[in-house]
């Protein structure tokens, strides 16, 4: 039977970024290349801001009123098509899948949809039809890689022909395999069944248990099954005439330990070799007709730092054209050098991660004899660094006894800053003072710096974006505070909460004319 799943790799020659009018042709929105004045995120912003203000004379549509009273994200596309570029190079025999649950935004998915070197790692249904629109209906480039499905999810999935799926238990086998014969079913009452191909069986994927201690939301507890369980899941597999495809593995979300998937990949190549001795002893006793193809994929998941550490993200939001745009494609991460990341530890990027993983797959699986193709799952990876958020302050306070500053903004930890809670994260805004008649922005660098807390709109005492260490200028309502690194599991949480306007520009193009 066919693979359902395209983990094929593009030679790294076919390795570019597409120009503005490539994406302009194919994007659902709108986008603008940043102009040759802006060289650093607060002038882009500045420049937003003034765009919108002059707007404001004819008329603004409710999301840029939103963007003008509340503020708005900045999403510099060009930074998700070098990160992909990046990608290729670190990890020269790895098929990405994006996340899509890391950020569900229609033009970061259309980006790397057009792009035939990365696929989709879809956890919803949303996230699956989202993923086909982005690819034009390539089937073969999304996995439905949610271990634990609703019933209706899964009748949903087949029904749109997604055929590899995760799973990591006996009952989500019987799942599948209950919502594979209502499809049959279904089929087989249709009117033009007789013109129709017999819908194919899904494709399983194993998901594993290994250690995720070293990553900032563990997974472990919710999701993967132990190695010493894969011969009987793969047997229970084959009785109900699924076919088991690959393994996978997710090291957590945010993972620090580079090592981590080394011990991870050691683990899933044993589990690949259980699955196929299970086959082999299976093909040996059965007809032909019901023999298995053996395994031959292996997803090492996600939890890549927002830092590839080669390049992939300078120039963002900037009209400085990259250095790393006309480098040369290189064949494995060990050859290609880290960049100064300005005092960013260097074992929290995808490269330190390559260094552990491109040289393990070439030992564990030869380029020239082994049939194993390998995907991943990023996420955090594409996105963290190519969204900033604008915050419009609403208010502002002075604590007349310590002299604090306390400022108001429209999201909270209940929406964007959620890992405030969750993770315990520190975010430390810029500062931005606008005079907004004409929007210019006023130069803080020589200013006082006082003791600052920056609230959510909640009203709650925990609702705090920034507290600890928080210095910033004296401020006043109207000024701007900007969030930089804010494109991983943001939009997704905020989303159930507000519609905030997303602005889309072009990095590193500068001015056309």
């Amino acid at each position: 039977m066919a693979r359902t799943i395209d983990a094929s790799i593009l030679p790294l020659g076919d390795c570019s970024t597409k120009s503005s009018d490539q994406l302009s042709k194919h994007l659902p929105k709108t986008f603008q290349i940043i102009p040759n004045g802006c060289q650093n995120i607060p002038e882009t912003v500045l420049d937003q801001i003034k765009n919108l203000i002059r707007k404001q004379e004819q008329t603004l549509t409710p999301q840029e009123e939103d963007a003008i009273d509340d503020g708005f994200i900045l999403c510099d596309l060009k930074t998700i098509q070098r990160k992909l570029v990046a990608w290729r190079r670190l990890f020269p025999r790895i098929k990405p899948f994006f996340a899509l649950k890391c950020n569900p935004d229609i033009m970061v998915a259309h980006t790397l949809g057009l792009d035939p070197s990365c696929g989709f790692d879809c956890a919803s249904i949303a996230e699956i039809k989202l993923a086909l629109s982005s690819t034009g209906n390539e089937r073969t480039r999304c996995i439905y890689a949610n271990p634990q499905r609703a019933r209706d999810d899964l009748d949903q999935a087949l029904n749109l022909n997604i055929g590899a799926l995760t799973f990591d238990g006996v009952e989500e086998l019987h799942k599948v395999k209950d919502a594979y014969n209502r499809r049959i079913e279904t089929w087989s009452q249709s009117s033009e069944v007789e013109n129709d191909q017999r819908p194919p069986p899904p494709q399983m994927v194993i998901r594993l248990l290994v250690p995720d201690g070293h990553s900032s939301v563990p997974l472990g507890e919710k999701f993967g099954v132990a190695p010493d369980r894969v011969e009987r899941l793969t047997q229970e597999a084959l009785n109900l005439g699924l076919e088991i495809i690959g393994v996978s593995f997710h090291c957590g979300s945010g993972c620090h330990d580079p090592q981590a998937y080394g011990e991870a990949i050691m683990i899933a190549s044993q589990a690949i070799h259980d699955v196929n001795g299970v086959i082999r002893k299976w093909n040996k006793s059965a007809q032909v007709s019901s023999r298995m193809p053996e395994c031959t994929l292996l997803d090492i998941g996600g939890g890549y730092p927002g830092l590839c550490g080669v390049g992939g993200d300078s120039s963002r939001f900037s009209s400085v054209k990259s250095n790393f745009d006309e480098a040369e494609s290189v064949g494995s991460s060990h050859e290609y050098d880290e960049i100064d990341m300005g005092g960013i530890q260097l074992d929290n990027t995808a490269h330190a991660i390559a260094k552990v993983v491109t040289p393990l797959v070439d030992e564990l699986f030869c380029p020239d004899g082994s049939p194993i193709q390998v995907i991943s799952e990023p996420g955090r990876y594409f996105v963290e660094s190519a969204f900033i958020y604008c915050a419009r302050i609403y208010s502002a306070k002075v604590d007349d006894n310590n002299g604090k500053r306390h400022y108001f903004i429209a999201q909270g930890v209940q929406g964007l800053f959620k890992d405030v809670l969750l993770c315990d994260e520190t975010f430390t805004p810029i500062p931005l003072k606008v005079t907004e008649s004409n929007a210019t922005a006023v130069n803080t660098n020589n200013s006082t710096l006082f003791q600052s807390t920056v609230h959510g709109p909640s009203g709650e005492n925990f609702d705090i974006v920034s507290s600890k260490d928080c210095m910033l200028p004296a401020l006043d309502v109207g000024d701007w505070l900007i969030f930089d690194r804010m494109g991983a599991y943001t939009l997704s949480i905020a989303a159930r909460n507000s519609s905030l306007p997303v602005r889309y520009v072009l990095g590193g193009e500068g001015d056309r004319s």
